[in-house]
């Protein structure tokens, strides 16, 4: 997980904060700036500025404390978030093992990435009503 996460922090140094979801941020949290000090110390800065938080469909196998102190709702600039979108496409994703157990790697890299690209642009697609709905909801 940290090679992943320093992965994806590379050349985001400039950022003042990073709000970051994950399912056991309240176990995670615990020793990811040693972590970070010992693999890559150049990521540190970033590191403690990182706020970790709980996906909001996580929140009840949590205790009441972590529930509380990493709750996405009582988070500043959160908004109506969940947390939860990078796993909304893996039910219908999970159907494409079938379809792609046979081909090669090179196809069934080009075949996923071709279906991630499709959920990516849907959800741009419908972004505006999505958008449209989450507010008449708080109105």
């Amino acid at each position: 997980m940290d090679f992943a996460l320093a992965g994806a922090l590379a050349g985001l140094k400039e950022l003042l904060l990073l709000l970051f979801t994950y399912d056991m941020s309240c176990q995670y949290i615990a020793h990811l700036l040693d972590h970070f000090k010992e693999r890559f110390p150049d990521l540190v800065p970033l590191i403690e500025r990182i706020k970790l938080l709980l996906p909001k469909m996580h929140m009840l196998a949590h205790k009441e404390f972590c529930q509380i102190v990493y709750a996405l709702c009582y988070t500043w600039g959160t908004g109506m978030t969940t947390g939860e979108s990078v796993e909304q496409p893996w039910a219908e994703l999970n159907q494409a093992r079938v379809t792609t157990r046979e081909m090669s790697l090179g196809s069934r890299h080009d075949a996923l990435n071709d279906m991630f690209n499709y959920w990516n642009w849907q959800k741009a697609e419908n972004l505006g009503m999505y958008s449209l709905s989450r507010a008449m909801r708080v109105w």
